[in-house]
Order: C-alpha cells, then structure tokens, then sequence
C-alpha cells in the first residue's frame, strides 16, 4: 500500500493506492493523525487505485471522522474504485460524507 498526503491552504488530500488492511492501516493511521493536528478543513481521500479496504482500515477512517467532525472538518471521497464505492455503500458510509465513484 502508498498514501500520498498533500497540503494546500485548508485542504488535505490524501491518494490511497493498494490494499488496505491490518498490516498496513498503522501507516494511514499516522497520515490522518498529520491531518487532524494540521488546519485543515477538508480532507480529500481518493481510493480509485485502492482494491480492498479491511475492517481495520473503516474503523481508522471512522475513529479520524468522529474527531475531524468534531473541530469542524469535512472529509470528500473524490474517487473510488468500485470495490470500494460498493463497501463505503453497503456499509452506509455515504451517509456521513460524500463518496463519488
């Protein structure tokens, strides 16, 4: 798995490519921590070259939208496989913030 974090103003965007799991969700952990102690607002995910996201790695995503939520950030899925559209959708993750295919 890659991230690439960039910052630019008040937006973070963060490209998310591979598989994401147990192994490897302590380094999107660490990325999103960079986020939340950053000023920025918004925060851009793009999972378009990401295959597989585990329970490991939501509950990451989840555990960082409760607190970014909570200073008055907002997170945007600009792009996403379709594997992962279809999880962010049957788990209802499309319910707390936006998520494009």
């Amino acid at each position: 798995m890659k991230i690439d974090l960039s910052f630019s103003g008040d937006v973070a965007s963060m490209k998310i490519e591979g598989i994401l799991n147990s192994e490897n969700a302590h380094l999107l952990q660490e990325k999103l921590t960079e986020v939340l102690k950053s000023d920025a607002l918004l925060l851009e995910l793009d999972f378009f070259e990401c295959r597989n996201i585990s329970s490991t790695g939501i509950g990451k995503i989840l555990l960082f939208y409760k607190d970014f939520i909570g200073k008055g950030g907002e997170i945007e899925v600009i792009r996403s496989s379709t594997s992962v559209y279809e999880l962010f959708s049957m788990l209802k993750i499309n319910q707390l913030f936006t998520v494009n295919a």
